[in-house]
C-alpha cells in the first residue's frame, strides 16, 4: 500500500534552526575526509567504510542535537548500509563491489525520506523509488534549503526551542575571520604578483617559501567542495525529510484502468508467452543435443543469442504486473479473480522461461567454463525466480503492501549470499575442476582451461589458483604464475594504499609474495615450455 500524502506541502525546516553550524562543520569534515580517503589507488575498501561510518555518526549526532527521534527501522536501515560498506573490506570482485556500493547508497537513502520515521514495512515499490530519488535531489539541492532555514533574520526555532540569530552568527569571530580572509585573497594575489614582477629577489623568496601545485590544489578544492555539498544536502535532508512535495497530489492522483483494459493486455501477453514456450519448446530445452544436430549453431550462439533476451524479458514481467495491479481499479470480485488468473498464468510461463535461461547458462558453462557475466546472470535470474514466487504469495493474494519490503529484504539477503559464495573463487574452482569438453570449439580445436581469463580474476581467486597450480599443464602454470606475480607480487605491491585496504587483496599479496621464488621459476617456463596465451 502506498503512503498517504503528507500533511504539509514541503519539508519542515525547523529542526535545522538549532544545528545550522554543526551541519556545516560535519559536512566540511566529511568533505575533507572524503578528499583524503577517496584518493586510494586500489579502489573501494577501508575508505568507503570510514566515510559511511562518519556519515552515520553525523546523522546520529545531528539528530540528537535537533531533537529528531530516529526510529528503530531507520537505525536498522542505516546499519544495513554500514554492513554493506564493511563488506567492501572482504571481497575484491569488481562487479560485487559495484553492486555493494549501490545497495549501500539505497540503504542510506531510504530512511531520509521521512526524517528517520518508520515507513518501509508498509511501503510500495513506488515509495522506495521515490525515496531514493528525493534523497538524491536533496543531496544536490539540500544546501540551498539549509541556507533557507536562516532567511528572515532569525532561524526558525527547532523542536528544542533553539535557534540561530543570523546577526549573532555573522558577528562570530570565526565567521568574521573567514570573511576577512576571502576579502584579502584577491589583494594578496594582485599585489604579490606585482611585487614579484618588480623584484627578482623577492620573487625567488616567495617561490622558495610557497611552492604550490595549482592543479593539485584545484582538484583537492573541487572534490572537497563537492563532497561537502553532498554531505550537507544529505544531512539536512535527513533532519527534515527529503520529500519536497507529494508527487501523487501534484499529478492529480493515481490513474485508474478497468479490468477490461488490464485483462485484455494481460491475456494478449499470456498468449504471446504461451506461443513462445510451445513453439520453441525443443529449442528452449534442447541443450547439447540441439547444438549437435543443428548445422552452424555453436554453444556461443545458443547461449548469447538467447540468455540476454530471456533475462530482460524475465526482468520486465514483474514490474509490468506490479504496474497493472497498481492501475487496476477495484471493481469487484470478478475483476480481482480475472487479474489473479491471468497474472498467475503469466508467472507460470515466466518460470518456464527462467528454467530455459538457466539451462542455457549451464550448457555454456559445461562447454566453455564459468565467467563473471555467466555467473552473475544466472544468479540474477535465480533471484527473479524468488521474487516471482513472492509476488504470487503477496500481490496475487491481495497483500500488495507486503511485496515491496520483502523484495527489498530479499535483495539485501541476495547480496549477502554473493559475498558468502565468493564469486571469483567459485569461478576459479569451477574452471579448474572442469573437464575438457568433447564438443569441438568454433576454431576447430577443443576448449580447455582459459588461463588468461583465470589470471584476470580478482584477488578473491588467488588462493584457489595457487592451491591448484602445481597440477596444471606447464604452459598454463607459466601464464598464471606470470599473471599473479605481475598483479600481486613484490613489484605490484609498491603502490599499496592503506585507504583502499581490503582483506582479500592483502591476503593475495601475502600468499603470492611468500611463493614469489617458486612462481618466478614457473613463470620462466617449466620444462622449457614458453607461456602461451589462453583462449577465451
Amino acid at each position: 500500500m502506498d503512503d498517504p500524502p503528507p500533511s504539509s506541502s514541503g519539508p519542515d525546516l525547523r529542526p535545522l534552526g538549532s544545528v545550522f553550524r554543526p551541519v556545516i562543520l560535519v559536512s566540511l569534515a566529511l568533505g575533507i575526509a572524503g578528499d583524503l580517503l577517496l584518493r586510494g589507488r586500489d579502489g573501494p575498501g577501508l575508505n568507503f567504510f570510514l566515510l559511511a561510518l562518519g556519515l552515520a555518526a553525523g546523522v546520529w549526532n545531528l539528530s540528537r542535537r535537533a531533537g529528531v527521534e530516529l526510529s528503530r527501522e531507520a537505525l536498522g536501515t542505516v546499519g544495513v548500509g554500514l554492513a554493506l560498506t564493511s563488506a567492501l573490506l572482504l571481497r575484491a570482485s569488481e562487479p560485487l563491489r559495484v553492486f555493494t556500493i549501490l545497495a549501500a547508497v539505497v540503504a542510506l537513502a531510504l530512511p531520509a525520506l521521512k526524517a528517520g520515521a518508520a515507513w518501509l514495512r508498509g511501503s510500495g515499490v513506488s515509495d522506495q523509488l521515490e525515496a531514493v530519488g528525493w534523497t538524491a535531489l536533496s543531496g544536490l539541492t539540500g544546501p540551498l534549503r539549509l541556507l533557507g532555514s536562516l532567511r528572515g533574520g532569525t532561524a526558525t526555532s527547532g523542536p528544542t526551542g533553539g535557534g540561530i540569530d543570523r546577526g549573532q552568527a555573522s558577528r562570530h569571530p570565526a565567521w568574521a575571520a573567514a570573511r576577512g580572509l576571502l576579502i584579502a585573497i584577491p589583494f594578496l594575489i594582485g599585489f604579490g604578483a606585482l611585487f614579484m614582477s618588480a623584484d627578482r629577489v623577492f620573487a625567488d623568496l616567495v617561490n622558495r617559501l610557497v611552492r604550490f601545485d595549482f592543479d593539485l590544489i584545484l582538484t583537492h578544492l573541487l572534490l572537497t567542495g563537492f563532497l561537502t555539498w553532498l554531505a550537507s544536502g544529505y544531512l539536512s535532508g535527513f533532519l527534515t525529510g527529503t520529500r519536497f512535495f507529494d508527487l501523487r497530489s501534484a499529478l492529480g492522483g493515481r490513474p485508474r484502468l478497468g479490468i477490461g483494459e488490464v485483462g485484455t493486455a494481460l491475456a494478449l501477453v499470456d498468449v504471446l508467452f504461451l506461443a513462445f514456450v510451445a513453439v520453441q519448446l525443443r529449442y528452449l530445452f534442447g541443450g547439447s543435443s540441439l547444438v549437435e544436430v543443428t548445422p552452424g549453431l555453436s554453444y556461443a550462439e545458443y547461449v548469447r543469442e538467447g540468455f540476454g533476451q530471456l533475462a530482460v524479458a524475465c526482468a520486465l514481467v514483474l514490474p509490468s504486473l506490479l504496474a497493472a495491479d497498481w492501475l487496476l481499479e477495484s471493481s469487484g470480485r470478478r475483476a480481482t479473480l480475472a487479474f489473479r488468473v491471468l497474472g498467475g498464468l503469466l508467472l507460470v510461463l515466466l518460470l518456464v522461461i527462467v528454467a530455459s535461461a538457466l539451462q542455457r547458462v549451464r550448457a555454456y558453462q559445461a562447454a566453455y567454463g564459468l565467467t563473471e557475466s555467466r555467473l552473475y546472470g544466472a544468479l540474477f535470474v535465480g533471484w527473479l525466480t524468488l521474487l516471482t514466487v513472492w509476488f504470487a504469495v503477496t500481490v496475487l493474494r491481495g497483500r500488495r503492501e507486503r511485496f515491496a519490503f520483502g523484495a527489498l529484504a530479499s535483495g539485501a539477503v541476495f547480496l549477502a549470499f554473493l559475498h558468502l559464495v565468493n564469486p571469483d573463487a567459485l569461478i576459479a574452482r569451477t574452471n579448474l575442476g572442469r573437464q575438457t569438453p568433447v564438443l569441438p570449439a568454433p576454431n576447430g580445436g577443443t576448449e580447455g582451461l582459459d588461463a588468461r581469463y583465470l589470471a584476470s580474476l580478482s584477488a578473491d581467486a588467488v588462493p584457489v589458483v595457487l592451491e591448484a597450480l602445481s597440477g596444471l599443464p606447464p604452459a598454463q602454470q607459466c601464464h598464471l604464475a606470470r599473471g599473479m606475480l605481475r598483479r600481486w607480487g613484490p613489484d605490484g605491491s609498491e603502490g599499496t594504499d592503506w585507504r583502499s585496504w581490503n582483506w582479500s587483496i592483502a591476503r593475495a599479496r601475502g600468499l603470492v609474495q611468500s611463493e614469489a621464488s617458486t612462481l618466478a621459476a614457473t613463470s620462466a617456463g617449466a620444462d622449457g615450455a614458453a607461456c602461451q596465451p589462453g583462449r577465451r
